[in-house]
């Protein structure tokens, strides 16, 4: 402090500071472009939610179709079989495009929720090209590449320890994102080693109504796997985002 009690400036470049200055550093985020990752957040709950919503339809719709297959294999009309299941049939695509949809926006958000990170000085050992590429690495089923890279996201989101600090590796995942690849990545194998029928759907319409009728249980399991499945997703992303949002200063929407 001078005599009059302000600050002094710091000294000129090329001169030593005097004893116990201390100059100001930008922190990186300041010093790096960062994505945002908000709006792809909301965009996947909405997806999540309108596929949620119709996977119901599908679970009130799925007792006349077991009934329908029931008559058909009786002696019933094939093309009253074929209508009774029509509707179904279309409520099944919807929800194969909102899980494409999902998909997508995963990737992108992933992509860059670990770009960030990398700008920010984290030492990841997945960098952002696997937020792509790892779901296509084998084994495909089981995501194995993805449900990692999304274990050191978590980490290295935590909002406490500061960009370039490297004690995010030391915090622990939420156990949720082991709830989500069991549902995601271990339990459709049941299905597929099951043959179950949705999603596999034949033109032989006595195959079909045979398969509909013996996996009733299996089917029925399948689609609300997939409705636990996708509420587990929506927690990840959410909590991710959290963290993330408060690591990059990023304003959240709530």
């Amino acid at each position: 402090m001078t005599e009059h009690g302000s600050i002094p400036p710091p000294p000129p470049p090329g001169l030593t500071p005097p004893p116990g200055y201390v100059g100001y550093t930008p922190t990186p985020s300041a010093q790096v472009p960062l994505r945002r990752v908000g709006g792809l957040r909301t965009a996947m709950l909405v997806l999540l939610g309108a596929y949620v919503l119709v996977a119901v339809i599908q679970l009130v719709l799925l007792p006349s179709v077991f009934d329908a297959a029931e008559t058909f294999l009786a002696g019933g009309n094939r093309s009253e079989f074929e209508d009774d299941i029509a509707g179904f049939g279309a409520v099944g695509l919807l929800t194969g495009a909102l899980s494409i949809a999902v998909i997508v926006l995963t990737m992108i958000w992933l992509y860059r929720v670990v770009s960030n990170h990398v700008a920010l000085g984290r030492a990841v050992t997945w960098k952002p090209g696997w937020a792509i590429g790892g779901w296509f690495v084998p084994p495909l089923v089981l995501y194995i590449v993805p449900m990692l890279l999304l274990r050191e996201t978590w980490k290295a989101s935590d909002p406490t320890v500061p960009p370039g600090d490297q004690r995010w590796k030391a915090t622990r995942e939420h156990p949720m994102l082991w709830v989500w690849w069991v549902l995601y990545g271990l339990v459709p194998i049941v299905f597929i080693v099951g043959g179950v029928t949705f999603g596999n759907f034949s033109n032989d319409m006595e195959d079909l109504a045979k398969r509909l009728d013996d996996q009733q249980l299996m089917n029925t399991a399948q689609i609300v796997a997939g409705v636990l499945a996708a509420g587990a997703w929506a927690f990840v992303v959410r909590g991710i985002t959290a963290r993330h949002t408060d690591l990059t200063g990023e304003q959240r929407k709530r």
